[in-house]
């Protein structure tokens, strides 16, 4: 499979700070989950996300062509909504396939038997 350039990948400057708090409350968070069950469901979890990271992988091509007949492509305002918009898909995917595994297979008698 031959791969295509098919976008320049620029993001905006944002305060070095500002990168600092974003890390930090992203450890914080993870430290918290740690603490509150995510351990006991890491199985799930990896698979919740490796699954929404290949959809969305697999998605992104067919956005970024569908943003270039758009035209919103040629701006870097652009680029930066596209992949906003494809960190979302992959976030809400994550989160939908974790509450499917983690709820609704239970309720459905379709958990795994320990």
């Amino acid at each position: 499979m031959q791969s295509e350039n098919i976008a320049h990948f620029i993001w905006p400057e944002i305060s070095n700070t500002v990168s600092i708090v974003a890390l930090a409350l992203a450890l914080a968070v993870f430290i918290f989950g740690a603490f509150s069950g995510v351990l006991a469901n890491k199985l799930r979890i990896i698979f919740a996300v490796c699954l929404s990271t290949l959809i969305g992988w697999f998605t992104m091509p067919l956005a970024v062509k569908a943003a270039s007949a758009l035209h919103i492509m040629g701006t870097k305002t652009g680029v930066v909504i596209l992949v906003t918009a494809i960190m979302f898909l992959v976030a809400v995917v994550a989160t939908s396939i974790y509450e499917i595994i983690t709820v609704t297979f239970p309720d459905i008698g379709m958990a795994s038997k320990k």
